[in-house]
């Protein structure tokens, strides 16, 4: 989420042979944008992929990098230690305007796949990331870990969406310290729906107390200046959070959120047909059950909300964003003595007190994944709910899956026509799905989201949406960041095939 619309105005190639559930095989127990994963090789699956931040191809990128600037910082170093004077000569005298090529749409193709993987935990799931800002605010972890109730039963697997705002640095964080906070919960929790539900919901707000509530005692500490700036840095900023942990004993998925990430469970009918079923609700000021629950603990602030925004934040359930949780004595302090954010303003909300006016606690349910019906479930930050609703991505997803059916005989599908009028990107239209425009022509389901989020077979669309880069792509894109979980049936049914 970008700051932007925070107070806000508006809105390599992974490639899959054959898809079927194959025998379990050792993976990575758990990976996130920062954690690096190794490949492996199956029987009739084979996939390659991009986990996180890593992979063959951009690792490759990233030392050919190095070296480069290795070797130009030893050539800077040589000229100066030389003194020679950079030649500008080189630069001609030419009057024409040299600017940087728009993507072509190979390398369309290359950006939506930068950080897309696929992996075999439960049936299959894919993921991808696209970013907006820079560095990007979202982030995402993905793995699995011990039964937290019997270590010799069954992983529990795990999927999580974080959007940050106001800067980058607490969804970075939970990448790290959420899913230890959730395993410390759920091991004292009792292994039913009610205990698992209220352990999650009291990992959240526990670690979110740990880095808000500490503010007052890190600034009184002994510690050294830059120590105590990085701790409050992450405060500073918040993050919306979706977490999804899978019971493969009960099949039970849970998932909890907190902000407008979104998670969408998708079931195929006996007809063939896939029916959507959303498993969150958006928190945000705009949402009538969020807006009636803040209007009822704060009653005499009526001013709370507006424009769908709590003091202007636009999620009402969040992790930091202490500045609309700390005292006002104590954010006083912060903003005089240790650059604490000027958000919220206190000229624009005259009638703001002391709150806390947000919450970490987390909505969380408990859904049943059936025995015998093929089904998955999408998670992404709302920069993929800006651009198509729920309804539309399991619809995408569900013609994904008919299309990777056909094995190596599937072709790219693309619109009917290529004519779709002039290209417009800025306040008149943002990227948003169209269906005339819909193609199939990824082997990653999240990958497949992305390209028609943002423009489908109109290639100009895409490029245009592409060729805007920071700070000017956050008026037509957010940060986008999407995992898609299948779930195989029950063992002796018969799985459906991916190719």
């Amino acid at each position: 989420m970008f700051a932007r619309q925070l107070l806000r105005q508006r809105p390599r190639l992974t490639t899959v042979a054959c898809l079927s559930h194959a025998p379990p095989r050792a993976m990575a127990r758990f990976s996130s944008t920062k954690t690096q994963s190794q490949s492996f090789s199956t029987g009739k699956v084979a996939v390659s992929f991009t986990a996180g931040l890593a992979s063959a191809t951009l690792m490759y990128w990233t030392m050919s990098r190095i070296e480069q600037i290795s070797t130009s910082t030893k050539s800077k170093a040589l000229n100066v230690k030389s003194k020679n004077i950079p030649n500008l000569n080189d630069l001609g005298l030419s009057d024409e305007i040299a600017y940087s090529p728009v993507p072509s749409s190979e390398e369309v193709t290359q950006q939506l796949n930068e950080l897309a993987f696929s992996l075999p935990g439960v049936m299959r799931y894919d993921g991808t990331q696209l970013g907006s800002n820079s560095p990007c605010e979202d982030t995402f972890i993905h793995g699995s870990f011990s039964n937290p109730f019997d270590s010799k039963k069954e992983d529990w697997s795990a999927w999580g969406v974080f959007d940050g705002h106001c800067g980058w640095q607490l969804s970075n964080l939970l990448t790290k310290q959420l899913i230890p906070y959730v395993r410390r919960a759920l091991g004292a929790a009792q292994p039913d729906k009610e205990g698992i539900e209220q352990a999650i919901k009291s990992a959240f707000t526990t670690l979110d107390d740990a880095l808000v509530k500490s503010a007052a005692a890190t600034i009184e500490s002994d510690l050294p200046f830059a120590e105590k700036a990085r701790r409050l840095e992450a405060v500073y900023a918040g993050a919306c959070a979706l977490l999804a942990l899978y019971d493969p004993l009960s099949r039970n998925l849970t998932v909890a959120s907190t902000g407008d990430c979104r998670a969408v469970f998708g079931q195929e009918t006996s007809d063939g047909k896939w029916i959507p079923t959303e498993l969150t609700t958006d928190c945000t000021g705009a949402t009538p059950s969020e807006v009636a629950r803040i209007q009822a603990q704060f009653p005499d602030e009526p001013d709370i909300i507006k424009g769908g925004r709590v003091w202007g934040m636009q999620p009402s359930r969040t992790f930091g964003d202490g500045m609309w949780k700390w005292n006002a004595a104590l954010k006083e302090k912060l903003r005089n003595y240790y650059n604490g954010l000027s958000l919220p303003s206190a000229v624009r909300y005259s009638g703001y007190k002391e709150g806390p006016y947000l919450t970490a606690e987390p909505l969380v349910t408990t859904t049943k994944i059936p025995d015998d019906q093929p089904s998955f479930l999408i998670l992404a930050t709302d920069g993929l709910w800006d651009m198509m609703s729920s309804e539309q991505a399991v619809d995408l997803v569900g013609r994904w899956v008919k299309w990777q059916q056909q094995g190596a005989a599937k072709k790219p599908v693309g619109p009917e026509t290529k004519d779709f009028g002039p290209t417009i990107l800025g306040y008149v239209q943002q990227c948003r799905y169209e269906p005339r425009k819909t193609t199939l022509q990824d082997d990653n389901a999240a990958v497949h989201l992305v390209r028609n989020g943002l423009g489908g077979g109109d290639e100009e669309m895409v490029k245009g949406a592409l060729t805007f880069r920071y700070p000017n792509s956050r008026d037509i894109r957010d940060d986008i960041t999407v995992q898609v979980i299948f779930f195989k049936p029950k063992q002796g049914i018969q799985s459906v095939a991916y190719a």
